[in-house]
């Protein structure tokens, strides 16, 4: 579940950049370059959260 609900983050704020992106900004990005640095900043931002509130709720 984790891990679908990631995907499913990651594949929505990939597909708002990419529109704004391509439509309002006029440069052509590739959905799928945009979706995967989307994916890594996504899992970043979410295990290092998950670690802060492991940590501040462990101790």
């Amino acid at each position: 579940m984790f891990l679908i609900r990631l995907l499913i983050i990651a594949f929505v704020i990939g597909y708002f950049v990419w529109f704004i992106g391509n439509r309002i900004l006029g440069k052509n990005l590739a959905l799928a370059r945009v979706i995967a640095a989307t994916l890594v900043i996504t899992s970043l931002v979410y295990l290092s959260l998950g670690i802060l509130s492991y940590v501040v709720e462990g101790l």
